[in-house]
C-alpha cells in the first residue's frame, strides 16, 4: 500500500485553512448583525448589509475547502468506516446542524432589515426611490436574534474543535 500521509497532511492543512477562511469571513457577518441593533440609520444599515454581503465570497470559498477537505482527510486518513472514529461522523452531524440553524436564522432577519431600507433581498439592488418607514426598519432589526445565531456558531466551533482534537469516541 503507498504511503499517503503527506497527502493526507495536505487535506488536512487545506481543510483547516478553510476552516480559517471561513471563521474569518464568517466573523464580518456575525459582526453585522451584533451592530445592527444599535443602528438605525438607513444609509449605515445599507452600508453594514453590503459589508456582510461581500463578506460571502470568502466565506463560500472556506466553506468548501473546510467542508470537502474535512471528508477528503476523512477518506486518506480511513476514518469513515474504521473502528473508534465515530467522531468523524459526529462532526459531520455537528456541522450540518449547525449550518441548518445558523443559516435561516440569519438569512431571514438580514433578509427583512434588506428589504426595510429598501434592497432587494435577490439581487442586492437598491430602490433609490423607496423612502424608508423608521418603524418598519426598527421592527425588522428587532426581530432578528443574533445573540442565538452567536451561541449556535460558538458552540457549533467548540464542538468541532473538541471532536476533531480529542477524537472521543
Amino acid at each position: 500500500m503507498p504511503d499517503i500521509s503527506g497527502f493526507h497532511q495536505l487535506i488536512v492543512f487545506t481543510h483547516i485553512v478553510g476552516v480559517f477562511l471561513f471563521l474569518l469571513a464568517h466573523g464580518v457577518s456575525a459582526g453585522v448583525l451584533l451592530r445592527l441593533r444599535a443602528e438605525r440609520d438607513p444609509v449605515a444599515v445599507r452600508t453594514l448589509l453590503d459589508l456582510s454581503a461581500r463578506s460571502f465570497g470568502v466565506m463560500g470559498l472556506g466553506f468548501l475547502l473546510w467542508f470537502f477537505g474535512g471528508v477528503l482527510a476523512g477518506f486518506s486518513g480511513n476514518y469513515w468506516t474504521s473502528e473508534g472514529h465515530r467522531w468523524i461522523w459526529a462532526s459531520l452531524a455537528v456541522a450540518i446542524a449547525v449550518t441548518g440553524l445558523m443559516t435561516p436564522l440569519a438569512a431571514m432577519h438580514l433578509n427583512r432589515v434588506r428589504e426595510a431600507v429598501g434592497i432587494d433581498p435577490k439581487t442586492r439592488e437598491v430602490k433609490p426611490d423607496m423612502v424608508v418607514d423608521a418603524a418598519a426598519l426598527d421592527a425588522a432589526i428587532m426581530s432578528g436574534r443574533p445573540l442565538l445565531v452567536a451561541a449556535i456558531g460558538l458552540g457549533g466551533v467548540v464542538a468541532l474543535a473538541w471532536l476533531m482534537m480529542f477524537k472521543p469516541f
